[in-house]
């Protein structure tokens, strides 16, 4: 008898358990792959994260690469464009996502600002208590990604001669640092929000000093920022725009766009969306826009 109670009991609590959820995993995005990639120039390693077009193992079609920073928290939303490249609303890209190997995005904090920061800002390392080595990294970042990165993924992965930036924030600090410092590295430039007001508007000084010595800018730039920012955000970068309007430099395409009620946080996706499809169909070669 006790055995027959207990074999009911199994039983029942069997029948139960199969109503209830399972844990299967953790979520995962499909045709991506992920790499812990050890860089000399920044004596660092870097989490880089590709996402694969979705027709991609379908075709031996060549693609154009969009490099995404801050990939810890960007790549989600870059990777949210694959409906529309998928229904041709945007040019098929692979994705390619640098981050950091770290536990949590809170620990991306000070990581960041080393690699996107052109300069040391005594005021924001005194403001923060950050350390004077987690600064002024840029160009070792950018040497990462020309010398290291970019030739890993052009061999890995059927790529294009066609390169678009997408930074954020920080991001977009070192996305226009790149554009007036190393502009032979990227041919587009998605750059949302960026930190102009970084170590005394040291932005304004590059792009002076790049203005004073070349008479072209040919490149495509997208800018955005969040209509609701604050810290004097939207002032600086229409006051970015139009300068780089004023230069009359033939072969630069610009645009401005400010996201109405959107914060610096969620302007995020908005930035990413709206700035692959501005930077692309810009170009002929991708103006089949629907």
């Amino acid at each position: 008898m006790f055995r027959f109670i207990v074999l009911a009991l199994i039983l029942t609590c069997s029948t139960l358990n199969a109503d209830e959820p399972t844990l299967v995993g953790a979520v995962s995005l499909d045709r991506s792959e992920q790499y812990l990639f050890p860089s000399k120039a920044v004596g660092d390693s870097f989490r880089i994260d590709v996402v694969l077009p979705i027709l991609y193992s379908e075709s031996e079609t060549r693609y154009p690469v969009v490099y995404v920073t801050d990939s810890n928290y960007l790549l989600t939303s870059a990777a949210a464009t694959q409906l529309a490249q998928a229904t041709e609303h945007l040019p098929a890209v692979i994705l390619v996502g640098i981050g950091y190997d770290v536990p949590s995005i809170a620990d991306t904090s000070q990581i960041r600002v080393r690699d996107f920061s052109p300069t040391c800002d005594e005021a924001y390392i005194k403001r923060s208590s950050l350390p004077d080595h987690l600064c002024g990294g840029a160009d070792s970042f950018i040497e990462f990604i020309e010398e290291e990165l970019k030739p890993f993924i052009n061999g890995k992965y059927r790529t294009k001669d066609d390169a678009t930036l997408v930074g954020f924030s920080f991001g977009g600090l070192f996305a226009l640092h790149a554009l007036f410092e190393r502009n032979d590295v990227f041919d587009r430039y998605i750059i949302g929000s960026p930190s102009i007001e970084w170590d005394e508007e040291v932005l304004f000084r590059e792009e002076a000093e790049y203005a004073k010595h070349n008479d072209d800018l040919d490149k495509v730039v997208y800018l955005s920022v969040g209509g609701l920012e604050g810290y004097g955000t939207i002032p600086r970068v229409y006051e970015m725009y139009e300068l780089l309007l004023s230069r009359k430099y033939p072969g630069l395409r610009v645009k401005v766009e400010l996201l109405e009620d959107e914060t610096h946080m969620t302007a995020i996706n908005a930035t990413v969306m709206r700035g692959l499809r501005s930077v692309l169909y810009s170009d002929p070669k991708y103006s089949s826009a629907k």
